[in-house]
Parts: C-alpha cells; structure tokens; sequence
C-alpha cells in the first residue's frame, strides 16, 4: 500500500471521530447531580430564609451541635422550653446527594435531638436547621467533618 497526502488525511479524520465518538460516550455515562434539585423556587424564597437567620440571632441561647463517636446532638436554646418545636433538620452532603438526611425535629425533655453516626461516611456535612416555634421561622447551617 502506497501512503500519500490522502491516506494520511483520511487517517487522521479517522483518528479524530473515534476520539470524539468515545469522548461523547465517556461523558454520558458521567453521573452529575445539581447543589438543589429545585433551586429556583429556593431563591424566590431567599428573603424569607434571611429573616429566619435574623431571628436567630435575636436568640438569647444558640443552636449548639456537638458530634461524639456515636450521635450527632443538636441542642436547641433554652428560648424554646417548654415550646412546641416544629421543621426538620437537613444533614446535606455537597458532593453526593444520595448520602443527605433530613429529619423531622423532635426533641427531648433537654431540648436536644441524637441523630446516629452511623447513617453517615467519612466527609464534609452542612447541617440545616429550619424550625418554627410560636409562629416564628428560624434557620441556621452548620459546616461539619465527620472523621
């Protein structure tokens, strides 16, 4: 077989498709996610996010979050004694959705609730606390390492 300019043309047309046929099959079988499935509505609501932050910090106490070897302990101010407690609790995991917990809040006769370590890995966590007590919202995150 002779070489000539259109061998080596064709060739390297060739060489170009398979490598761009095989990088579009690569990124298919990518897995992607989005930060929030429904991001939009979220920032439609972001003034109301922001007065639930003001009204905790017009708290005398502070949401305290603690992590032992065994429970995540969320303690939820004194403010709230003997109040009723109403929200949920999102452990968000930034790098993989499917690893995020959410929990309703319920707490104990210490204002405190125990999530398990164990439904957790190794990482970063952002802890969401959005609760409502006495027809006030309140919002607060938290980073978080679980080693």
């Amino acid at each position: 077989m002779k070489w000539n300019w259109g061998t080596g043309i064709f060739l390297v047309i060739v060489i170009f498709l398979t490598a761009c046929t095989a990088f579009i099959i690569y990124s298919l079988n990518q897995r992607w996610s989005l930060v929030e499935e429904d991001y939009y509505p979220k920032e439609l609501r972001h003034e109301e996010q922001l007065v639930k932050m003001r009204n905790v910090n017009e708290l005398t106490g502070k949401l305290l979050i603690t992590l032992d070897k065994n429970n995540l302990t969320i303690q939820f101010p004194d403010d709230f004694r003997g109040k009723p407690l109403t929200g949920k609790i999102d452990v968000y995991r930034p790098s993989d959705e499917t690893r995020d917990v959410v929990i309703p809040v319920s707490v104990d006769s210490a204002q405190c609730m125990y999530i398990p370590v164990s439904k957790f890995i190794h990482g970063k966590y952002i802890v969401k606390a959005d609760w409502i007590s006495g027809g006030k919202g309140f919002y607060q995150e938290t980073s978080l390492f679980i080693p």
